[in-house]
């Protein structure tokens, strides 16, 4: 019987974040195709709220990438009409009242169209989500994207969305019959929502009829030290709230099942390689199939290991048509 001859052959792959170093297998003949198949059933793949390790390789991954894509941008605030300098916004959307229908429902009606509607609006291309459950079940969402988002149109956009399913109209027939009286006091909120706020809040609300609940939040990120840390604070944490039925986590096309700048491991990058790994020794992982070194773009450029770099810039254009602009990386 014929067998298939195969070769491995050395690769480098660069990440914004990382350098992997390992073999493929390549045919010298054509492989049959085998199928795959799913051992898994539906049942099995329930998370618990945690974020397996896949998922948090695949989450930081994506996040470097946007991070590396979002240069410095001047927005202007909505309301004193003041300029400021972000490179990443930080979205939260919430359900109005407690939820009553299933998480996969309000991803399918609500979280996928607000995506939607955010691409074509706000021109959204880069973002990655995350679900959580908050303290009273009901599931929210966090996003992050490299675009400007107005608060009142963000809210706007929301409540519209998630009122197909009624949030909206609940909410306003509970606040009718809470303050059917007059002004009523939470008294279970006032360690972080004082008396006086509360009266403003329900002043707005008598105005609007109570059609505009205080049900997203944006910020922009752009002044913390280590931004990347700080969003995968966020994003790769287990849920202690409840679990998240289906999908935890998601990202824009752009960022899903990035291969990375990938080159065969030749003579031309064999001295920096060397070089790289000496250099920063405690930072390299070493397994009997791949080495990782954790290294940034940016240590690269610096520190003159220029074809790697090239490597990367490369296929940052001809995948991203981004040209790293190199006094914004680190």
């Amino acid at each position: 019987m014929d067998t298939l001859a195969y070769v491995h052959v050395p690769y480098v792959t660069i990440h914004p974040n990382s350098i992997n170093l390992y073999k493929r297998v390549e045919w010298q003949e054509k492989k049959k195709f085998r199928p795959k198949f799913k051992h898994l059933l539906e049942s099995d793949k329930r998370h618990y709220g945690r974020v397996s390790q896949v998922a948090h390789r695949k989450i930081s991954k994506a996040v470097d990438y946007l991070l590396i894509m979002a240069n410095d941008k001047k927005a202007y605030n909505t309301t004193n009409g003041q300029a400021f300098k972000f490179k990443i916004s930080f979205i939260t959307l919430t359900l109005p009242t407690n939820q009553f229908h299933s998480d996969n429902i309000i991803k399918s009606a609500c979280l996928n169209q607000f995506l939607i509607e955010a691409s074509k609006k706000w021109h959204i291309k880069n973002y990655i989500w995350r679900a959580e459950k908050q303290k009273n079940g009901s599931i929210h969402f966090h996003i992050l994207t490299d675009k400007f988002i107005p608060w009142s149109e963000l809210r706007d956009v929301w409540n519209r969305i998630v009122n197909k399913l009624g949030y909206v109209e609940k909410y306003r027939d509970h606040m009718r019959a809470f303050h059917s009286e007059g002004f009523q006091v939470r008294s279970d909120l006032l360690k972080n929502w004082d008396y006086k706020a509360q009266v403003k809040a329900y002043q707005k609300g008598k105005v609007n009829d109570w059609s505009s609940p205080n049900s997203t939040d944006v910020h922009s990120i752009g002044k913390i030290n280590n931004i990347r840390k700080y969003i995968l604070k966020y994003t790769v944490k287990d849920d202690n709230n409840g679990e998240i039925l289906g999908r935890m986590w998601g990202c824009s096309e752009s960022l899903s099942k990035i291969e990375g700048a990938t080159e065969v491991f030749d003579s031309y990058f064999q001295e920096e390689i060397k070089k790289l790994i000496n250099e920063f020794s405690e930072r390299v992982y070493c397994s009997d199939y791949f080495t990782v070194i954790h290294v940034s773009i940016a240590e690269l450029y610096k520190c003159g290991y220029l074809a790697l770099f090239k490597l990367f810039s490369a296929f940052m254009y001809r995948k991203f048509n981004f040209s790293i602009q190199l006094e914004n990386i680190g």
